[in-house]
């Protein structure tokens, strides 16, 4: 083995898909099914991070009688302890909540937090079992059995086959441009989501009953390292087999395997010492790449020299590309769409002037062009084929080609068009739409939660700016990102963020009150901005701009123009008059913040 040469390559593997290798160990670390070691700097705690934690006196009382304890006392059938427990814990959380953005009183994060931390959600469950059930001891041990089935869930559905899943992912990243981030559903897609769930069970048995000579666990612990492997290649092999096949290609390369582990220590020690953070950025997608080349390299070495059961190792186009005569067949439905494609590219042209511009860029049609429509239409039929051209040019792993069945998805031209521009009047209408939509949103969540009607917000209307706002800026600024949702989500979050933000600051520095107070949810900022309302504009932009935007379009392209102008006129009339009427004399009273109380007054 040139172990120099299979580390160059997963360098050059790394640098191609950088991002995606990094998200996909992180994310391994935070299940917890490895690379574990480089989070270790998250738990720990110095004496000054006591600033950004719950206090050291609720975290020794939860640690010292969790949520065993709560178990245990309702298996001992006390459940007044078990509820005295949780309110203690819920009193320590809140007599401690002195940071200002990990809040822990207030919001949907919060009250999550709080419920797993404290076993609260524990003994919600047994209460709502019991009201059915009408038995305390059989609920206990149903409870019992639910958290070992859930726990056992965890470990093998996610954890167990994300290793297979994620080690998928590098294999197809070695040989293709592009893989897909809906690959990492593999075991879904094939449809051997419970197989692979049950070979890592036989493989963790196996190793776990070695383990227990210590010396037999070391050496095994190297025999099965190339399961997961195997079981990305071909997730229809027998438990059994690949545990053999693993054990039959690893022999007379566990020592140079064991040398290779060591070539890492510099990094790792980088990794020690920089609390993590190269293991993160670095270390832990070069692993992830060399090992997926190590492997390439096993495999090719068992294959020459015809180890038994290698022949299951068929998935030939995972290690290298598939010759374009074969791909034009496979795919010859993608080549005629594209060619239809293709051959309505040669009839229209891009728009030029001013108003190609403003379509471009900010997706605004002052008036009706045929010429944007046709370009728009189009365009959306160019990225409806993006993936069948990059199947047929070999920058995709050939799905319909692997030796295992797996869903793949014709090529689609019809559908809503998301990157369509829209007309002046249908985004005052939608502006309107989306103001109407969150005040009735803010209202009804209000009449559930206080019994009462509440007019939310600065005016005096049914309708919230900040929601219209949000989604017509979302439209229009955010135009050049509809091709990439996850660029998209995230500058949604971003753009409503500093809106939400800038909005609250400027009511406070011109009123000299708050309409909205996020002090006390957990991750928020000044108490202006929060994280789970952040989520929900990230959601709900990516709602506007694929579905409901494009949906209210072709709604509104449907009524007479003439009539929708009129209708526009007179909203736009009377908001500009309830503005007007608001800056001298604003909405106020009871519930029009999300306190439940009035306006909050801010002392200068």
């Amino acid at each position: 083995m040139n172990r120099r040469s299979l580390k160059a390559q997963a360098k050059v593997t790394l640098q191609r898909h950088y991002w995606l290798i990094v998200a996909l160990c992180l994310f391994a670390a935070f299940l917890g099914a490895e690379y574990g070691s480089t989070l270790w700097a998250t738990d720990y705690q110095t004496p000054s991070d006591t600033a950004t934690a719950t206090s050291s006196a609720a975290s020794d009382h939860l640690s010292t009688d969790g949520i065993s304890g709560i178990i245990d006392k309702l298996i001992d059938g006390d459940d007044d302890a078990a509820k005295q427990q949780v309110k203690q814990s819920e009193k320590i959380i809140r007599d401690n909540d002195n940071n200002a953005t990990l809040g822990r009183s207030r919001g949907v994060f919060a009250m999550v937090l709080n419920s797993f931390s404290t076993g609260g959600v524990i003994l919600s469950v047994t209460d709502a079992a019991s009201s059915i059930i009408h038995s305390r001891g059989a609920v206990t041990v149903l409870l019992v059995l639910a958290s070992l089935a859930f726990y056992l869930f965890v470990w093998l559905f996610i954890r167990q086959t994300y290793l297979v899943a994620s080690r998928r992912m590098v294999l197809e990243s070695r040989v293709y441009e592009q893989v897909p981030v809906h690959h990492m559903l593999f075991p879904i897609r094939t449809r051997k989501w419970a197989h692979i769930a049950w070979t890592m069970f036989v493989q963790s048995v196996f190793l776990t009953l070695w383990w227990c000579t210590i010396i037999g666990g070391i050496i095994k612990s190297f025999s099965y390292m190339l399961v997961p492997f195997i079981m990305a290649e071909n997730p229809s092999i027998k438990a059994c087999d690949a545990i053999t096949l693993s054990r039959r290609m690893m022999k007379g390369h566990k020592w140079e395997c064991f040398v290779a582990m060591l070539s890492f220590l510099g990094w790792d020690l980088l990794s020690f010492i920089t609390f993590g953070l190269v293991g993160v950025l670095y270390t832990n997608g070069y692993k992830a790449a060399f090992w997926a080349e190590y492997y390439t390299y096993v495999r090719g070495f068992s294959k020459q020299a015809g180890i038994e059961g290698v022949e299951q190792l068929n998935d030939t186009f995972l290690f290298e590309k598939a010759p374009s005569e074969l791909l034009e067949t496979t795919y010859a439905d993608a080549r005629k769409v594209i060619g239809e494609v293709d051959a309505q590219g040669e009839t229209v042209s891009k728009p030029k002037g001013f108003a190609g511009w403003l379509a471009d860029w900010f997706g605004i049609r002052i008036m009706h062009s045929k010429t944007v429509a046709a370009w728009e239409d189009y365009r959306a039929k160019m990225s409806a084929v993006k993936t069948g051209r990059a199947l047929l040019d070999a920058r995709m792993y050939p799905v319909r080609l692997s030796p295992i069945p797996m869903k793949d998805k014709n090529i689609n031209v019809g559908g809503l068009n998301a990157a369509r521009s829209y007309s002046v009047l249908n985004l005052v209408m939608m502006f309107f739409i989306f103001c109407i939509i969150g005040w009735l949103w803010e209202v009804t969540l209000c009449l559930i939660d206080e019994g009462i009607f509440v007019n939310r917000g600065t005016l005096h209307g049914p309708w919230l700016p900040i929601y219209g706002t949000g989604g017509i800026i979302i439209l229009i600024l955010l135009k050049k990102l509809r091709e990439h949702p996850v660029a998209e989500f995230v500058s949604a979050i971003v753009l409503c963020g500093a809106l939400e933000y800038l909005s609250s600051w400027y009511l406070e520095t011109t009123k000299g009150q708050r309409w909205w107070d996020y002090t006390g949810y957990f991750l928020n900022l000044n108490g202006r901005i929060c994280a789970e309302g952040l989520l929900v504009f990230g959601l709900g932009g990516l709602a506007i701009v694929y579905l409901v935007a494009p949906t209210l379009n072709q709604l509104l392209d449907r009524i007479n123009r003439k009539a929708l102008f009129c209708v526009a006129l007179v909203l736009l009339v009377a908001y500009i008059g309830d503005q007007a009427y608001s800056s001298q004399h604003p909405n106020s009273g009871h519930g029009i913040t999300d306190t439940g109380s009035s306006s909050v007054q801010v002392k200068s």
